[in-house]
């Protein structure tokens, strides 16, 4: 009795999973992983050491900032001129914001971010709300005006943190191998369990098929 050609799906995915692999680790040797943690570094130092760039919203602040890319929040538990104010983390805000010469610039709404923060109340919760985004094209002053929709009361502070446009270039340049690395790694996980599956499943085949076959 002929035999039927040997199983080999197992070993074309384990195939698979090896190219992917190599791809993840091409991808990740392209990353300036040094440069990348400096500059998180730098970020988290200013966060921490910078005084904030805040204003009571609905409300106008107005700041000097570099080239880059800006981020406006609020806060739903914070101090503000020694008063401490607290707001929902529904609240809609409508972000505009203008350039030294009273020109729009084009904001990115992404309300649904939330990052959560120590509060100062114990076992109640705070976070950071993300209203927008931007870039600044120039350095120079910059107007930033949230305001709440009709019907809607409330008072936040505002948080407007920058990333200058060095540190938006270096995290650019790791964001495309940095995704392939995740991506290339993950898929070829995948694969690899998907092909030593495979191949069990295909040796227990044979192994039943030659039991009946004996």
């Amino acid at each position: 009795m002929a035999r039927g050609r040997r199983p080999r799906l197992g070993r074309f995915l384990l195939g698979i999973a090896a190219v992917l692999a190599l791809g993840a680790i091409v991808a990740a040797f392209n990353v300036s992983w040094t440069k990348l943690e400096s500059t998180r570094a730098e970020m988290r130092r200013r966060m921490e050491t910078e005084i904030p760039h805040r204003f009571l919203a609905p409300g106008t602040g107005v700041f000097e900032f570099p080239a880059g890319r800006v981020f406006i929040s609020y806060l739903t538990d914070t101090e503000f001129d020694g008063t401490r104010h607290l707001a929902p983390n529904e609240l809609v805000f409508e972000l505009t914001i203008l350039d030294a010469a009273g020109d729009p610039i084009d904001v990115e709404v992404e309300a649904t971010h939330r990052a959560n923060l120590q509060s100062s109340r114990p076992g109640r919760s705070a976070a950071a709300v993300l209203v927008g985004s931007a870039v600044l094209p120039d350095a120079g002053r910059y107007a930033f005006d949230l305001q709440l929709g009709e019907n809607e009361s409330s008072q936040a502070v505002a948080d407007v943190f920058v990333i200058d446009a060095n540190e938006v270039a270096v995290l650019e340049s790791a964001f495309g191998p940095v995704l392939g690395t995740v991506c290339s790694g993950g898929a070829a996980a995948l694969f690899g369990v998907l092909g030593g599956l495979t191949i069990w499943m295909e040796r227990r085949t044979a192994t039943a098929l030659a039991a009946i076959e004996g």
